[in-house]
């Protein structure tokens, strides 16, 4: 017997989706402005495609307390009832896992959190197929807001979209399950 959609795991990303800001934008402010001789070494590797690097970079050196951050709050609402059920639910994002470990022990409803790393940026095709190894093709929810996120949803059973970017809704056509605007 298939599993209802809303039984199967649900991954949700974290900037723009839970959060309405960007957890890299906010490091690079505040660590940056701090710390302004990183700033070449930061380019450097954005430059050479070392993302997952500077990002752990400055995730080792932010200091926030998530409880401040803007989270979008009938999504939230939303997933607190999913998690009630008791629905898995997963942080699946491309900021680093320092920095996403924080925010998912303040919000306490995530069964594991999938982040980037020091070598890996869980972003785009990559998210997808991580998604992919470990629940199969189709074995999950996505909640995402990006275009970024068009390649995991491709491969879900149920596609939440969450404070979409321009364009998002219509990349993603007819197959939305749920919108939070």
């Amino acid at each position: 017997m298939a599993n209802e959609v809303s039984d199967l795991p649900l991954a949700v990303d974290m900037d723009g989706t839970l959060i309405l800001s960007d957890m890299s934008r906010i490091s690079a402010k505040r660590v940056l402005s701090r710390k302004p001789w990183l700033i070449p070494f930061v380019l450097l590797k954005e430059l050479t495609g070392r993302r997952a690097e500077w990002k752990r970079d400055l995730g080792r050196l932010l200091i926030f307390n998530p409880s401040e951050l803007d989270y979008h709050e009938g999504f939230l609402e939303w997933l607190t009832g999913e998690h009630a059920r008791g629905r898995m639910i997963i942080l699946a994002t491309a900021s680093d896992r320092i920095v996403a470990e924080q925010v998912a022990a303040h919000v306490g409803m995530f069964s594991d959190v999938m982040a980037s790393d020091n070598d890996y940026n869980l972003r785009d095709r990559k998210k997808a197929e991580a998604l992919v190894a470990r629940f199969g093709d189709g074995g999950y929810g996505y909640a995402g807001n990006s275009h970024h996120d068009v390649a995991v949803w491709e491969r879900a059973s149920q596609v939440v979209v969450v404070n979409p970017d321009a364009g998002v809704l219509d990349r993603v056509g007819n197959s939305v399950d749920i919108v939070f605007e």
